[in-house]
């Protein structure tokens, strides 16, 4: 092991120096000089320029920037000017007289709609029961029919009948008449009282809105006036521009520099 350690203290130099001499002749060779002092020159330069180009470029977008936050300022501006002004015209008296009007005409048509859908269900029905009175009076004939028919397939003949059997029979038939006609005529006046009870409602319903309506128009007359007594007595403040401003400092300076320049007493 020390034998070979001493070999490699002894050989390694042998190899070593004549490449590290080498290498530096090769550093200062005027060629390699020059490589390198153009290489750092353009190095140099590159960098320069990206600094320059990236100052450009950060200047550029601060401006851009700064224009667009001016834009976007300026139509914030004038966008709440816009509404400010929509707001006052809004509350001016006669701007709110007329959303009222609108108000009421919107409300009346929606009462109008609600009445004729009413009416229009309410009359849908009248027409299904009707309907069904008119079927089962068919329903009633072709039961009829349909005895009168079997009564004489089996040999039922009228005339066969007895006169006091007959007689009975047609009391029975007026009987039944006289109840068909009670039950009808019950039957009818529950319709019309539904019918009418019905039409109570709705008057009921319109005159409760009727009612609404003309509370809120009360009020909305009542806003508008409390608005216009505000308005009347609300005086604009007055702003001072900056010529009244320059004038009041003008005056104060003039009358201090006076002051200054009376003699005492």
């Amino acid at each position: 092991m020390n034998k070979t350690i001493k070999m490699i203290i002894t050989v390694l130099p042998v190899f070593l120096v004549p490449l590290i001499l080498e290498r530096k002749k090769f550093k200062e060779h005027p060629d390699v000089q020059k490589l390198a002092e153009s290489s750092k020159t353009a190095a140099v330069k590159t960098g320069h320029a990206a600094v320059h180009v990236k100052e450009g470029v950060v200047d550029r977008t601060h401006k851009v920037k700064s224009h667009v936050k001016a834009k976007k300022a300026k139509h914030d501006y004038k966008k709440a000017v816009k509404q400010a002004e929509a707001a006052e015209r809004a509350m001016r008296p006669e701007n709110v007289h007329a959303r009222g009007e609108e108000l009421a005409k919107e409300n009346s048509k929606d009462i109008q709609k609600l009445d004729k859908k009413l009416q229009k269900v309410m009359d849908k029905r009248h027409k299904a029961e009707e309907k069904a009175q008119a079927h089962r009076q068919k329903q009633m004939k072709k039961d009829l029919q349909r005895m009168q028919k079997y009564s004489k397939q089996v040999g039922f003949e009228p005339t066969t009948v007895e006169p006091e059997v007959e007689a009975h029979g047609d009391k029975i038939a007026k009987k039944n008449k006289k109840k068909v006609g009670k039950l009808d005529k019950k039957l009818q006046k529950n319709i019309q009282k539904r019918h009418q009870a019905e039409e109570k409602v709705r008057e009921k319903r319109q005159k409760a809105l009727k009612k609404q309506l003309k509370q809120t128009q009360k009020e909305d007359k009542k806003k508008q006036q409390t608005q216009s007594n505000l308005h009347s007595t609300q005086q604009p403040q007055r702003i001072k521009t900056l010529s009244e401003r320059h004038q009041a400092n003008e005056t104060t300076y003039r009358s201090d520099h006076v002051h200054n320049q009376t003699p005492d007493l």
